[in-house]
């Protein structure tokens, strides 16, 4: 079990390894909160592009390269949703090593915290979360979540 916790992110970096379909849900899910979002990926899918005309989204269309991380300050946390366990595990091992944050889309084991399902009604903001083990029920927990908050 993770303690669920709320950060202030409104001045803080994140970096978001991968361009693709996952890591555009979480870039999504992260405006609006973050100061800034770095996207690294060789390539970006548009539903990221897109996200820049009215966020703080910067893309970087390069390979992942331990540089980014040589300044462990610049980034309160890493996310990595690529297509490649072992990059994954790779910015895992190198994260933990440097005292980053880090959460790994394909593997919970090498995360340190677990990226929730989100419902923001100002001023109200959910997340929900059941440790990696059941998405089906945290999906159907939101869009329960969602519809009551609506009648209100």
């Amino acid at each position: 079990m993770y303690f669920p916790i709320f950060i202030d992110l409104s001045d803080k970096e994140i970096l978001m390894v991968g361009g693709g379909t996952i890591a555009a849900r979480r870039v999504k899910s992260l405006c609006g909160f973050a100061g800034q979002i770095t996207v690294v990926a060789p390539a970006i899918c548009d539903a990221i592009r897109a996200l820049q005309t009215a966020y703080p989204v910067k893309l970087l269309q390069e390979p992942f390269s331990e540089v980014l991380l040589d300044d462990a300050a610049r980034f309160e946390m890493v996310l990595a949703a690529t297509d490649d366990v072992a990059l994954n595990e790779r910015i895992a091992q190198v994260c933990h090593a440097r005292g980053i944050l880090v959460n790994i889309a394909s593997r919970k084991e090498a995360c340190d915290f677990y990226f929730p399902s989100i419902i923001r009604r100002d001023p109200v903001v959910i997340g929900i979360n059941a440790s990696g083990l059941d998405h089906g029920l945290v999906k159907r927990t939101r869009e329960e979540l969602e519809a009551a908050l609506d009648k209100e």
